[in-house]
Order: structure tokens, then C-alpha cells, then sequence
């Protein structure tokens, strides 16, 4: 909707904003809002809700308390029932109960809500995070308000609004919310804020036997905002940011467990009462490390070190005669230090 940019100071709207319950009963998913109640540009009526069956999307091509101000005044002849700023503030305009003037088609604004969001309808700067999930929220209030379906059929755009006689975009053909506002998100955010979108989470590890470091994510719908990690019943790790990961993506070494069946855990937390939980067995076949002589040439010795191996180890040594010796070495002992001399030693004993 084009509006005209009023110059004001916006500290002197904002010293008059009271913080109150919009029309419509209380609920908890109804995002915090400011009301600012014009006069004398929308039509005073008494609509229930469940005659709203569309949610029309604007843009106000112009700042956002001087659209608030212009949409306040009767000059304006125009009006919406909200208005969101680009850092995600809500100011209410009109009772849900009155109609609206904001889509040019009297049928549309007789059973629809106005929401205009602050911007241009082809800035090049599009629309901030903050305006989609305010947004999205009060759409999925008034559509579970009002029983409406969320679908691109009842939440549409200005532009989308039929010209009685043919055309599209109202009696002065509009185009907003034009092409840098993204449907797709929007109606994805709209959806899960009104709890149609499945709560879900999914373990994520390759298939098969593992060894080694191994990546373990968790794959997640319906608003999950942190996801616990377990090994066998116990909480090894936490990740409270998307793309959840065990160990900040740094994968799971399996090495830290035994070799056998172990049962690993996803609990996916939404909110107070809403999560869910998806369990998987793997199954674990770390091998065990060998240290040779491979590729030296005859008479080269190793260099004798006194730095233990891990428990457990097997090492071995081929000498020019053809015997081969091999050993377990312990956390506690060291590489045996073959002595280098001029004849062929004799291999060591295990």
C-alpha cells in the first residue's frame, strides 16, 4: 500500500503507546503489540471470527512511525489493523471486530485482516527475521482465531487481491509485498506458531558397523530449539543451535566405547510439554592398531622411545634373518629399545 511519509517525532507516538490485550480473548501465542487506535478512516462493525477467511499482506513503502502516523489520520481515506516495524514491533490500529481500508476491494476488506509491514515493496534491503516471526505469529493467532485455513489461498498479498471487472492488486493495483518477500518462509513460520508443523527429531549417523570418528547430527521439525545427546541412557552432550550436532559437529569417537551394541538418543525440546525422542542402535567394531617395520631397509633399527602406547597395542619386528616377534604393550610400557648394531639382533621375545 503506498502511503505518504510524515515527519514527526517518533518519541512523542511512542510516550502516547500503551501496552494492552488485543480484541479477540487471550492467548498465549499471541505476540506482545501496541495499540494506537485511529479515527474516522475504517468502518465500525461488529464481524466475528469466524467471518475473517483471509490475512492480506502490505508493505507501507515508507518509515515506520510516520506509516503508523499517516494510517491514524482520516485524511488518509486508508487504514490496516497492523503494522510491523522491521525490528519486529506490532502496533494495532483497528479492532479485529472493524474493517479495515487496506485492499481496495470492499468484499475482501469486509472479511479479511490488514497487516502492513515496514518497507518497500521493491527495496533492495527486502525484510528482516524479526518482521517475519512477529508477523507470523499474529497470522497464526488470527487463523486459529478465526478457524482459518494456512494456505497461500487465505493468506495472500496485496497484489494478489482481485479488481472487481478483472486485474489484480485492489482498485489501485498494487504489487506488494513484491518479489524480495518470501511466501515459502512465511507460510513455513506461520504454520509451525500455530502448531500445524509436526514436531519431530531424527538421529542422523552412516549406516552400517562404525569405527572411528564418526559424524552424529540430529534432524528436526516443528520449532526444536535444543536437542540432548545420550549413549546408553546417559547425556553426554547438549546443542542448543541449529544445525544440531553431537560435540559441536566434531563427531562421536567411538574408540571412547566398546566394541558391541550401544542404544544413542535424540531428545528434541520445543518448549514446556513439547518434545520428542527418537532412539537407534549402533553397532561398534574398532579394530586393533598395528605398528611395524614395513618399508625400512635391512639393518635399520627404530629409535628406542619411552613413551607408553595406549593399553592394549600390538607391536612388531621383521629382522634380516626372517623372524618376527610381535608383543601387547601396556599403558604403562614403553617401545622396547632395540639396540642398533652391526649383525642382526635376535628378535625380542613377546
Amino acid at each position: 500500500m503506498g502511503l505518504r511519509r510524515v515527519t514527526f517525532l517518533a518519541a512523542a507516538v511512542a510516550a502516547s503507546c500503551v501496552l494492552v490485550p488485543a480484541a479477540g480473548g487471550a492467548n498465549a501465542a499471541r505476540p506482545p503489540l501496541v495499540w494506537l487506535k485511529g479515527e474516522g478512516n475504517y468502518t465500525k462493525s461488529h464481524r466475528h471470527p469466524e467471518s475473517i477467511d483471509k490475512i492480506v499482506i502490505h508493505v507501507t513503502e515508507g518509515a515506520f512511525w510516520g506509516s503508523v502516523r499517516w494510517l491514524q489520520s482520516p485524511r488518509a481515506h486508508a487504514s490496516s489493523h497492523y503494522i510491523i516495524a522491521r525490528n519486529g514491533q506490532i502496533v494495532q490500529l483497528v479492532h479485529l471486530s472493524d474493517i479495515a481500508w487496506h485492499a481496495g476491494n470492499w468484499r475482501v476488506n469486509s472479511h479479511s485482516v490488514g497487516i502492513e509491514h515496514e518497507g518497500y515493496t521493491y527495496g533492495s534491503e527486502g525484510f528482516t527475521d524479526a518482521q517475519y516471526n512477529s508477523s507470523a505469529r499474529l497470522a497464526a493467532w488470527i487463523a486459529r482465531r478465526s478457524l482459518m485455513p494456512i494456505d497461500r489461498k487465505h493468506i495472500i498479498g496485496h497484489a494478489q487481491v482481485p479488481v472487481p471487472g478483472g486485474g489484480r492488486g485492489g482498485s489501485s493495483h498494487h504489487t506488494d509485498p513484491g518479489p524480495h518477500w518470501n511466501w515459502r518462509r512465511y507460510i513455513r513460520l506461520v504454520r509451525r506458531y500455530a502448531g500445524l508443523e509436526k514436531l519431530s527429531v531424527t538421529p542422523q549417523l552412516p549406516p552400517g558397523t562404525l569405527r572411528g570418528v564418526v559424524p552424529w547430527r540430529a534432524k528436526v521439525t516443528g520449532g526444536v530449539t535444543s536437542v540432548e545427546f545420550s549413549i546408553n541412557g546417559r547425556v553426554v552432550w547438549i546443542d542448543r543451535r541449529a544445525p544440531f550436532a553431537f560435540a559441536g559437529g566434531r563427531g562421536l569417537n567411538t574408540t571412547t566405547l566398546g566394541n558391541g551394541r550401544h542404544v544413542l538418543t535424540v531428545h528434541g525440546i520445543a518448549g514446556p510439554g513439547r518434545y520428542d525422542i527418537a532412539r537407534t542402535t549402533i553397532v561398534v567394531d574398532n579394530k586393533a592398531f598395528a605398528l611395524t617395520s614395513a618399508g625400512a631397509r635391512p639393518w635399520t633399527m627404530r629409535r628406542a622411545t619411552s613413551k607408553p602406547l595406549s593399553p592394549g597395542i600390538w607391536i612388531s619386528r621383521k629382522t634380516t634373518s626372517g623372524c618376527s616377534r610381535s608383543m601387547v604393550v601396556s599403558a604403562s610400557t614403553p617401545l622396547p629399545a632395540w639396540p642398533t648394531t652391526s649383525t642382526p639382533p635376535t628378535c625380542p621375545s613377546r
